[in-house]
């Protein structure tokens, strides 16, 4: 089965599952990284920010508290209705738009961002569709920021360490999540399988079950696939902010400018 033509699926707390999202993906590290994204459109002295897939917003009120104009759009609407939440809660006046990467068109930006190995959601044709229309957002020079797990890095040791068996709380529910993953060498797919166990007081526990896989690539690959879509690569860094290893750092976060 060729990647192109595989379902790569979605993590519950995308859609079915919004209410967990922060949970799931928010952590002490969502700080640091945060940061150093702010630092990166600092250091290119971009003023404007389109986060393409600003989920509930982390990256959206970071940048928007460090006085960057930046608008937030996402697939989907459970997310961006907490997401606007938030704004409101807030007294903030942030814009957040229903759309998807591959086809929304809403101006000219000095950068764009999708962080958290967002692009990995997308079959390989689908990225080339979403970064030629990235390039469509960026005014001249414009940057495009982007991360993404590193095929060439991830060992079968690896594998075993992104096991996860947390547990969290959110609006009074206790959350066990048990997630294993493995990989496709061969056509670049990281599957992982999630079980969610919720327990609320006086009711019986739900489980829930989902797989979904993840496009990787290795440095290699996204350097043509990039060229091919109108970007240079300026710079490449590990999640850390050192600098990148193609054998050794996991994640891959690179600077691209427009053409």
């Amino acid at each position: 089965m060729s990647s192109n033509n595989h379902k790569l699926g979605l993590p519950l707390e995308y859609q079915q599952m919004p209410e967990y999202f922060d949970a799931h993906n928010i952590s002490e590290q969502t700080e640091a990284k945060n940061a150093l994204i702010e630092q990166l459109l600092k250091s290119h002295k971009v003023k404007t920010v389109l986060d393409m897939t600003c989920g509930a917003g982390s990256q959206v009120f970071y940048l928007h508290d460090r006085n960057y104009d930046v608008v937030g759009s996402d697939f989907s609407p459970a997310l961006l209705q907490i997401a606007r939440k938030k704004s409101q809660d807030l007294n903030l006046n942030v814009n957040f738009i229903d759309g998807d990467m591959r086809d929304l068109r809403v101006g000219e930006f000095d950068a764009v961002i999708t962080i958290f190995n967002a692009v990995g959601h997308l079959i390989k044709a689908d990225f080339e569709v979403a970064l030629k229309n990235i390039h469509a957002n960026l005014n001249d020079g414009g940057v495009y920021i982007f991360d993404i797990f590193n095929l060439q890095a991830i060992s079968d040791e690896i594998i075993d360490d992104f096991a996860m068996d947390i547990e969290s709380t959110v609006n009074g529910a206790r959350i066990h999540n048990v997630q294993y993953s493995e990989i496709d060498r061969e056509n670049g797919l990281l599957t992982s399988h999630d079980k969610y166990t919720i327990y609320k007081e006086g009711c019986e526990p739900e489980v829930h079950t989902n797989s979904f896989s993840l496009q990787i690539y290795t440095a290699d690959e996204l350097r043509v696939t990039l060229g091919k879509c109108g970007f240079e690569i300026l710079e490449q860094y590990d999640m850390d902010g050192n600098s990148f290893e193609a054998d050794k750092s996991l994640n891959i976060l690179i600077v691209a400018r427009k053409q």
